[in-house]
């Protein structure tokens, strides 16, 4: 016992010489130097709906990216970790979009931030984005081209009813009737209500001379959507569904409903079927109340067509 008391000092002495030693070696300094990119930014991978994003800083950083469809960037994804290698996945990505992206940097003293310049990626193409290619091709007159696409589309996913139908309205455009009538029956035995799939039905029972049909199909769209525009293709919208039901009313002799859809077309036609003296469209002068009023719907038909305002 007595030994171990002689020994308990030089083992408290020691103890203590290390713990000197050791607190001599913390040094506490202030950070103000701000971070530095080293390495990119650089798109390491991209879909059609992700893209993975890398870079390297000088030292551990916690992070941000800014991405959007322009530099007003507006979303954000939050690296919260301090590291040196930072590895980023965008979700949820339109499919064939450029995007911009900027990388917003702080290190552990929050000294930042460091930023990249505005970068830009685009994902890829889905059988979507190629749909609505080939709509912008169509919109442009482009229909062989159109029709390439959605074929494209059709191969990546031969399950879309709108592929279907937008083959029918490419097919139509380049007097296809035959393979136009047979993507649309596709088109409507997958989902029978499409307001694109009904639209183009309805054409088609125009041209194949079944009047009552088309004024079937069109009354289905405008029931669904009495404003109806095709967010691919503008063009084809409400005011050509009424003046599909205004040629069909006609033909099937119902003219005071013929008169009605022109008359939503053009309100200062002037018809009047019991004063001849209104027989008069576009300064050609015509007999009957019936040769003026289709005088009337061609003559609404050719402004529509030409994207003209009826007056």
């Amino acid at each position: 016992m007595k030994r171990l008391y002689n020994i308990l000092p030089i083992i408290t002495l020691s103890l203590i010489t290390i713990l000197s030693i050791s607190c001599e070696k913390i040094v506490y300094t202030f950070d103000n130097t701000k971070p530095r990119i080293i390495s990119g930014p650089a798109v390491l991978s991209v879909t059609d709906s992700t893209s993975t994003i890398y870079w390297e800083t000088d030292e551990a950083c916690h992070a941000e990216v800014r991405y959007g469809t322009s530099t007003k960037y507006d979303s954000v994804y939050k690296l919260d970790e301090n590291r040196e290698y930072h590895t980023v996945t965008l979700l949820s990505l339109c499919p064939y979009t450029q995007y911009h992206y900027k990388i917003y940097n702080w290190d552990f003293a929050d000294n930042g931030p460091v930023k990249s310049e505005d970068s830009t990626f685009t994902t890829l193409h889905n059988e979507y984005s190629l749909l609505r290619e080939g709509w912008s091709q169509y919109s442009a007159g482009n229909f062989s081209a159109a029709l390439c696409l959605i074929y494209e589309s059709f191969n990546r996913n031969p399950f879309v009813p709108a592929t279907y139908a937008a083959m029918g309205w490419a097919q139509l455009r380049l007097d296809s009737l035959e393979v136009a009538r047979e993507s649309f029956a596709t088109a409507y035995s997958l989902n029978p209500y499409l307001n694109i799939t009904l639209a183009g039905l309805a054409v088609i029972s125009m041209i194949d001379n079944q009047p009552q049909n088309a004024i079937n199909y069109a009354k289905k769209v405008l029931s669904n959507d009495p404003e109806w525009v095709y967010e691919y293709a503008e063009s084809i919208n409400y005011l050509r569904i009424h003046l599909i039901l205004a040629e069909a009313y006609y033909q099937t002799q119902q003219l005071e409903k013929a008169k009605k859809e022109l008359d939503f077309l053009w309100p200062e036609n002037g018809l009047d079927p019991n004063i001849p003296a209104t027989w008069v469209i576009n300064g050609t002068v015509y007999n009957s109340y019936a040769a003026a009023l289709i005088a009337a719907i061609n003559y609404a038909a050719d402004n529509i067509e030409l994207g003209k305002k009826l007056t």
